[in-house]
Formats: structure tokens, C-alpha cells, sequence
């Protein structure tokens, strides 16, 4: 209060504390969320192997695949936040005359209703405040929002403690443009885990680099891919990247099962500006190719499309490294070799629309286990409780007194 006195006008003086008091408030509120995460304990993740290989797509039906997108803003907060130009019924109007299957609403830190009288309604939002180094994840099927977030520089701890939270509340907590402002390091990759879903494909940042890290790792991550709009009426933001998923039917948990078990893949459609929204939609009606075949014959891995033919085929494995490189074929092929820890396949199809499919991976099991390598390390937490318990009573006596 000593810097108030310093402000002669008792009427200024009064404005200055009704407008610092929240401010001051809502930093006291962060500091305490900071000081409270806890410490945790990384074990270096390791390759996958074993003898048995599991393929997501052993059993997908070619005629089931459902073209997706979870990630899009509209208007809320009286057009405060990046998405004041969507509009709910616009973005129904886009989305459906682009022929999605579903399109959901992720407003940052709100769940909008709207459309939850459909049977394919998912709750979903856009978790976080950061400005600058947008740490952000995107909830989809979420039970509530979670208010509580680290919003200004966040270490490896925050990060993973920021999934374990969200986790709780919704169905898939995804890092989302895991690359925009870096929000996410590559390297933090190695490390996080406890998450299944990664948004790789996303206009603001792609995040295969990413994947491959925790791939390699062996995290058994698989990926989707969104348009994240903030203006559905620019035809350059719609359409652009989202998810085909292979279900029967649209009701939540059947969207879920098929995610969770990585039957789904991520689509970058024709990846061309300045277009009209009219061709786009021609395009996306008469080109929208999807895969009829990944398909594991002993350790052959088998994929075609309904595509005329596959323009060119990578087969990524270890470290993102090319495994083999095809071209202009209508059936791709690569035997997998025993050293072989996980292989994912990128396609490009017809007038330049990639499909990125999610990996083949080793197991010692033929369902696969996931192993968390992330826990809390209580002894280093409360150390450090102590620490800073030491630090305020310090600073109160300090005060009292100098008073």
C-alpha cells in the first residue's frame, strides 16, 4: 500500500487500487498455481519392440471411414478472442457443404452447447491461456473445463502435470500445434506421456517432427489432424487438415474407441491457396480419396488407396527416418524387418493430398501395454514445498517488521 500513499488525489489513489487490487489478486492466484505443481520423476523412454506387431488398421471397414474435424473457434466473449468472424450457423454451412461427417467447436476455455441435440455432439475446447508460448491442448470429449493453467513459461513438469490434470476431465487431452510458438519442444517429446491423441496436422503448426520423437521413445501416440478455424468464412482455413476415422456410426464412444485404438488417420488436402470456396468444395466432393488397405500379411505391410494410383509412398521409421521411398504406384509395399521398432506411412494420393497414417508398432504382447514414464517424485515435491513455505514466512516477518 506504500506506493498508493505516494498519490496525493484521494480519488485517483481510490481508482489505482480498484484496478491493480484484481490484477495483483489474479498474480498472487497464478504464483500459488506455479508453487503447488509438483516435481516429477522421467525414465528415459526406450524403443518399442518385441515379437508381435500391432496394426491399428487390421480391421477397419473401407466403406466406414468418417471425415472429421475437432478443432474450430466461434464467437464468444463478445468477439474478444480469435474466432469473432465464425458464426455457429456459418460454421455449419461450410462444414456441410464440404461434406464432413462431424465438426466440432473447441472456443478456448468454454464448451459450447451448441449442436448437442445431435447424435455426433462431442464436447470439446481449447485449453489454455498463454499468449506467447501457446502451451496448448485441445479436450476433446470433455466432462467440464478446467479453469486452472500455467500461462507463462512452462517446464517439462508443468507440462506433464497440465495432461495428468486435463485427463481427468476429458476424454483426450491432445497437445495441439505442438510447433506454433513451441509451445511443445521436440524434445519434450521424449518425456511426456500419458496422452494418446497428438494434433500432427494443423495449419499453425505441424508436429511430425514431434511424433516421430515420441514414437521413438516409445510412446504409442497416434495422430489427428484439424483445421483449428478462427474465420470459417476464408475459404484458405477450412478444409484444409482434419481426420478421417473408421466407425459405423458417429456416437461418441464409437468416435473414441476408434481414436483410442488409432484406427483413424490424418488428411492435408489439397494444400493450395486463394482458391474459391465453390472449387474447394468441387474438389473436396470429387477428390476426396481414403485408404481401402493397411494390412499386415506376415511382416508385409500392405496399402492402397481408392485413389487412380499413390503418387509417392514414404515409410517412416526410427528417428523419422525413410525406410523406403516409392513412386507412382497403386499398391505401396514394405516388408518390415525385425530391427524395424515402428513404421508410419505418409501418401500422397491424387492432386497433392497427403494421408499420414498412424504407425505400426512392436509389442511383447499382442495388445499392446502402455507404460507411463512420468511420476510424480514426492520427495523432491516436498522438499520444495518446504523451501517455499521457508521463503514466504521469511518475506511476512520481513514485512511485519519493517511495519
Amino acid at each position: 500500500m506504500g506506493i498508493y500513499k505516494k498519490v496525493k488525489n484521494k480519488w485517483l489513489r481510490g481508482v489505482l487500487i480498484t484496478l491493480t487490487t484484481p490484477f495483483c489478486l489474479l498474480l498472487a492466484y497464478w504464483l500459488f498455481v506455479y508453487l503447488l505443481a509438483p516435481r516429477y520423476q522421467f525414465t528415459a523412454g526406450r524403443p518399442f519392440n518385441g515379437s508381435y506387431l500391432y496394426n491399428p488398421y487390421q480391421h477397419m471397414d473401407p466403406d466406414q471411414w468418417k471425415q472429421c474435424n475437432f478443432h474450430c473457434h466461434s464467437r464468444r466473449y463478445f468477439g474478444l478472442t480469435n474466432g469473432r468472424m465464425s458464426k455457429e450457423k456459418d460454421i455449419d454451412s461450410v462444414y456441410q457443404a464440404l461434406g464432413y461427417d462431424h465438426y466440432g467447436i473447441s472456443d478456448y476455455m468454454s464448451i459450447n452447447p451448441y449442436g448437442s441435440d445431435r447424435n455426433d455432439y462431442i464436447p470439446a475446447y481449447e485449453h489454455g491461456y498463454g499468449f506467447f508460448r501457446k502451451t496448448h491442448q485441445l479436450c476433446i470429449g470433455a466432462e467440464n473445463v478446467v479453469m486452472m493453467d500455467f500461462p507463462f513459461a512452462q517446464s517439462l513438469d508443468l507440462k506433464q502435470h497440465m495432461l495428468n490434470v486435463l485427463q481427468q476431465h476429458t476424454r483426450f487431452a491432445v497437445p495441439a500445434h505442438a510447433s506454433f510458438t513451441r509451445g511443445y519442444k521436440v524434445s519434450d517429446m521424449h518425456y511426456l506421456s500419458d496422452y494418446r491423441l497428438l494434433e500432427v496436422g494443423n495449419p499453425y503448426g505441424t508436429a511430425f517432427e514431434h511424433w516421430d520423437a515420441a514414437l521413438s521413445t516409445g510412446h504409442r501416440v497416434y495422430g489427428i489432424g484439424d483445421d483449428d478455424t478462427h474465420n470459417v468464412l476464408d475459404p484458405n482455413e477450412s478444409g484444409r487438415f482434419f481426420t478421417m476415422i473408421n466407425t459405423s456410426d458417429l456416437c461418441a464412444d464409437s468416435v473414441y474407441d476408434a481414436l483410442d485404438r488409432g484406427c483413424a488417420y490424418t488428411v492435408e488436402f489439397h494444400p493450395h491457396y486463394n482458391e474459391p470456396f465453390e472449387t474447394k468444395v468441387q474438389l473436396m466432393h470429387d477428390e476426396l480419396y481414403h485408404l481401402t488397405r493397411c494390412e499386415l500379411i506376415g511382416d508385409s505391410l500392405v496399402i492402397e488407396t481408392s485413389a487412380p494410383y499413390i503418387q509417392s509412398a514414404d515409410f517412416i521409421g526410427q528417428d523419422g527416418k525413410v525406410l523406403k521411398h516409392e513412386e507412382n504406384v497403386w499398391k505401396a509395399i514394405y516388408n518390415i524387418q525385425p530391427t524395424d521398432t515402428y513404421v508410419r506411412v505418409k501418401l500422397m494420393v491424387h492432386n497433392m493430398t497427403y494421408f499420414y497414417l498412424n504407425p505400426i508398432t512392436r509389442h511383447n504382447t499382442p495388445t499392446p501395454i502402455d507404460i507411463s514414464t512420468a511420476e510424480i517424485n514426492w520427495p523432491m515435491t516436498v522438499m520444495y514445498y518446504i523451501v517455499y513455505l521457508i521463503v514466504i514466512i521469511a518475506c511476512i516477518w520481513r514485512i511485519a517488521r519493517k511495519r
